[in-house]
């Protein structure tokens, strides 16, 4: 009777039909005691009323069935007479015996010890009691800060239970629970040493906050325990099992639209070399009747862009890449923006004379170097040309550069080669000739006129002919740097983390850490619009590669989805158990990726607002994505270094890349195919290019291969590979990297204050 009003105490009434909370314990008990004793009536009748369906129902964990004995202690365990110094000593002792136990069992048993420290530390700080919190975390925070670097820093910031209603990273560890793998020889083994040693609340965290799956067999140590523990990161959904259920019961529509700037220039120059074989024909029937030296300008234009293309074809063979690539064509679900028409020229001329990068054909590389703007650049972005740079600065302001503007006597128009300018003159001909007849100027045409005009000064004149001065002549190979004309943006309030060029350089995009995103015209010179829903800082903003719409990522844990026509999100993905650090558009624009510094890489479908894909695998938050030109794969980059790349088919880690010391901000792929070549900037002031054209399928020789019908929890590592090629600055952090349309790898960053002394 004062056992059960002992339960009851402090408990209203239970309804009807329903156990209570408080008597459940005690149920529990009684049944155990039943069972013990061999009263299978009675335990049968306790069964029926107290509507428990199994023994099972009621065990610590699921994986230790209706073993009763240490279900009982828990029980009788009460917290709120919990001692914190008895928890400190508790703590103690488990890891002295998990040291000297047998090396067979010992790795696994190191992995309970972490999210135990974990939880026994949020003890103390619920406790209230700051200095044997403190001297906790000095104590045993060192065993840890190899794999979990990042949240045992972020541990020893609290001090308060205030502190663990409002950090993020003690949320995120109390209201879910922290994924452990073992076999099941292992945990019994701990939990009977829980058990004798009366170690119950220890015990009690065991069954609360961590998340054991048990695995039959022998233990299996790994060879990077580190990998494991990143595999093994809070998701909010889950174990790494039950993450690799998620994504293989979501599928997805990975590759390219139709209407992609890709197929549409394959299709054109497929069309454009049946023409030529055909005139080709035609000429040798009228071989006779006329001499080969009269052929048209045109039909010996084309044959030699053919043996062009030819011959790059050839040189892609060589390379030991395929010969041709067939793009998968996929149907979109949600409307898509047509491109300008000259943007769509632009794009397919750069498809046209894109250079074919790869491990044996390095691309070259030109750096923007922002001088005096050290620790004040916080993001900067180029056009696909390479004319227009912009910079986001913490000074609120968003500065932009034409560098076409910048030399003397440049022009507004993007210069090609001399081919490429008669194919567009030709076109915008076409276009023109209504107006061309009536004898009315203006129209491409006269704009294409006056930018050969300008071409045709002579060296040494401004565009309206006037002789330069010998200051003002730029000179090749000038080590004095000079200042560059550039325009400035003013509207935020706060620092400015993204800034983004539409397709076309038309608009500019821009987020702060004021909540807010700016429309800006870079024609107008002024802002169109202020974007706001976000509840906290803004961290990064992307165009769509089909203009009008746009997504945020910010720290209130959400990335959103925009159209230029609609002050209001038409999607808010949310998910992520940290704040959203980096987002990245799919090619076909169905999708978005985006990175948290909760660790995880997630997919969403922009039809839907679903998440389709978790990957986890990184020891550190992310800081950057980017997405193949074919829609089959995603490279994320962290904090620590690791540049990973995942399979959106299957959701596996195919490459994993070491060699960056320090965050890497930026990540770019090689355009045309398959995405070849994957380019990285970081904060070691180094450019690295990496290989992903193989590998894919190696495996390393400290791993075996994965078993039929293996799980995510069970084989998600892939070999670690170094850098292609390694590119190293003077002293200028990368914060980013991006390739041109004709595969020109541009890189940019703030020069840093050099440290030797005057």
């Amino acid at each position: 009777q004062g056992l059960r009003g002992a339960a009851r105490r402090g408990a209203g009434p239970p309804e009807p039909g329903e156990v209570s909370m408080s008597e459940e314990p005690l149920d529990r008990i009684v049944l155990r005691y039943l069972q013990k004793r061999g009263y299978t009536d009675a335990e049968r009748a306790l069964r029926t009323e107290a509507k428990i369906a199994s023994v099972s129902q009621m065990a610590l964990v699921p994986h230790l069935g209706a073993d009763a004995s240490i279900a009982d202690h828990i029980l009788y365990y009460n917290e709120a007479d919990s001692d914190p110094e008895a928890l400190v000593e508790g703590y103690r002792l488990l890891r002295e015996w998990t040291h000297h136990s047998l090396d067979l069992y010992k790795p696994e048993l190191l992995r309970v010890l972490y999210p135990m420290f974990v939880y026994c530390h949020l003890e103390l700080v619920a406790a209230d009691v700051p200095e044997l919190a403190r001297e906790f975390h000095r104590r045993f925070a060192s065993d840890h800060e190899l794999a979990h670097g990042e949240e045992t820093v972020a541990l020893a910031g609290l001090a308060s239970p205030a502190h663990l209603r409002s950090d993020p990273t003690a949320l995120k560890l109390k209201q879910n629970r922290m994924p452990v793998r073992c076999c099941q020889y292992t945990f019994d083994l701990l939990v009977k040493y829980l058990h004798v040693a009366n170690q119950m609340a220890l015990l009690s965290i065991l069954n609360k906050h961590v998340a054991v799956t048990v695995t039959d067999g022998d233990p299996a140590p790994e060879a990077d325990e580190a990998a494991r523990a990143a595999r093994s990161t809070i998701t909010g959904i889950g174990p790494p099992s039950f993450v690799d259920a998620f994504n293989a019961k979501k599928t997805g529509r990975w590759g390219v639209l139709e209407q992609s700037v890709e197929v549409q220039a394959m299709d054109e120059f497929e069309e454009e070399r049946a023409r030529a074989e055909k005139e080709e024909g035609d000429g040798d029937d009228e071989k006779d009747a006329k001499p080969m030296s009269k052929r048209s300008k045109a039909a010996a234009e084309k044959a030699k862009r053919e043996a062009e293309e030819k011959e790059r074809l050839e040189r892609e063979a060589g390379n030991g890449a395929p010969a041709q690539y067939v793009p998968t064509i996929v149907k979109s679900e949600i409307p898509i923006p047509e491109l300008s028409y000259q943007t769509r020229l632009d794009a397919v001329e750069d498809v046209r004379y894109r250079a074919s990068v790869g491990a044996d054909a390095l691309p070259s590389v030109a750096f923007y170097t922002f001088t005096h703007a050290h620790g004040f650049l916080n993001c900067a972005t180029v056009s696909k040309d390479a004319a227009i740079v912009a910079g986001g600065f913490a000074d609120s302001a968003v500065r932009v550069w034409d560098v076409n503007k910048a030399v003397p006597g440049g022009t507004d128009l993007y210069e090609t080669d001399p081919e490429s300018r008669a194919r567009r003159l030709a076109k915008d001909a076409a276009l023109d000739a209504p107006a061309a007849d009536r004898g009315e100027p203006g129209g491409d045409v006269a704009m294409a006129e006056k930018a050969e005009d300008a071409r045709e000064l002579a060296p040494g004149t401004d565009k309206n002919g006037a002789s330069l001065s010998e200051a003002d002549k730029p000179s090749r190979g000038s080590k004095v740097a000079r200042p560059t004309p550039s325009t400035e943006y003013v509207g935020h309030a706060s620092a400015v983390h993204g800034v983004s060029l539409s397709p076309g350089d038309e608009f500019l995009l821009s987020c702060s850490r004021d909540t807010t995103v700016r429309l800006w015209s870079l024609e107008l010179k002024t802002c169109l619009a202020a974007y706001r829903g976000h509840e906290a800082p803004v961290w990064d903003v992307k165009w769509c590669d089909r203009g009008h719409y746009f997504a945020t990522a910010s720290y209130d844990k959400t990335a959103r989805v925009w159209a230029m026509d609609s002050p209001s999100p038409r999607r808010v993905m949310v998910g992520h158990l940290s704040d959203v650090d980096c987002v990245a558009w799919h090619p076909n624009a169905n999708y978005i990726a985006t990175g948290s510094a909760d660790r995880t890489v997630r997919m969403w479908d922009v039809a839907s607002g679903e998440c389709v894909r978790i990957f986890v695998g990184h020891a550190a938050g992310v800081r950057a994505l980017a997405l193949s030109p074919d829609g089959k794969s995603c490279a994320s980059a962290a904090d620590d270094g690791e540049v990973l790349v995942w399979d959106l088919g299957t959701a596996r880690q195919t490459h994993a890349f070491l060699g960056h010391r320090g965050p890497v901000f930026s990540l770019d792929y090689a355009g045309g195919g398959r995405g070849n070549l994957l380019a990285s900037g970081g904060a070691d002031e180094t450019v690295r290019l990496w290989d992903v054209a193989i590998g894919s399928g190696e495996l390393s020789t400290a791993k075996k291969p994965p078993k039929k019908g293996a799980t995510l929890g069970e084989y998600t590592e892939a070999p670690r590979r170094g850098p292609t090629r390694t590119l190293r600055t003077k002293s200028t952090p990368v914060c980013a990297v991006s390739f041109t349309g004709r595969n020109l790898l541009m890189a940019m960053g703030a020069r840093a204050p050099s440290s030797k002394a005057a």
